[in-house]
């Protein structure tokens, strides 16, 4: 989390360099890798809720949290090790393992999560609802952004970053949101993974807009002699 920390002192770089960075920063801001464009398969986490059951087999089934120890319960087989691993890894390992602890022949095993509440994504910046939200598999950048219900008019949309831990450095990635709708270029809409973080930096309105704000609240008191107060600095610049 140091790293992603450190990395955030870019940030301002984004909204300063905006029209003199150099090649060398725009081919860095720009850069692009194949293992955003893939979706990752989901790894169960301690809180996720799972429903385990054997198809057509009444009463072998289960629904539940997964405990602090990474662990479930299943009825007849006992405890079952889910955590750091995909539904399809937990499905093959119990298809084997309900041979010898069920009985069965061919039991055909069912894994499902429910909610996803091991992992989250973050989105900060200009959208109206900034914070963390619950992961739930298969997330591209537009979504996170409809879970945030939008971006702000003050919005820097096409200067957007994608902050991502790999091999324990942090990686920036850049993230055209305007080219989504306006151009039909989803080419970064890239899928997202557990713990990714999305900024979406302000533009240069609302750095004018605060500005002018500060130059005009001086007035406010002279404004208010006269029945207008702070609206009328409002009236100049909106909140």
């Amino acid at each position: 989390m140091k790293r992603i920390g450190t990395a955030f002192l870019a940030l301002g770089l984004v909204a300063m360099g905006a029209g003199c960075a150099s090649q060398a920063y725009n081919n860095a801001i720009f850069a692009r890798a194949a293992t955003l464009q893939t979706s990752p398969d989901y790894v169960i986490g301690e809180g996720d809720n799972l429903t385990i059951m054997v198809l057509g087999e009444e009463g072998l089934e289960t629904t539940n949290r997964v405990r602090p120890d990474g662990k479930m319960t299943f009825p007849g087989h006992g405890d079952i090790v889910v955590t750091g691993k995909t539904t399809e890894q937990v499905r093959d390992e119990l298809q084997e393992g309900f041979r010898a602890t069920l009985g069965l022949k061919s039991p055909r095993v069912y894994v499902a999560v429910n909610s996803f509440d091991s992992k989250a994504v973050t989105i900060l910046g200009e959208v109206a609802v900034s914070g963390r939200f619950p992961y739930t598999g298969q997330m591209r950048v537009a979504d996170l952004v409809g879970l945030a219900r939008g971006q702000t008019i003050y919005a820097s949309s096409n200067r957007a970053l994608l902050f991502r831990e790999v091999d324990g450095a942090t990686k920036m990635y850049h993230v055209e949101l305007k080219k989504f709708f306006s151009e039909g270029d989803f080419s970064t809409n890239f899928f997202l993974r557990p713990g990714d973080i999305l900024y979406v930096p302000t533009n240069g309105f609302r750095v004018v807009g605060n500005q002018i704000r500060t130059w005009l609240d001086p007035f406010a008191a002279m404004f208010d002699t006269v029945g207008l107060g702070n609206s009328t600095v409002s009236y100049f610049i909106a909140p």
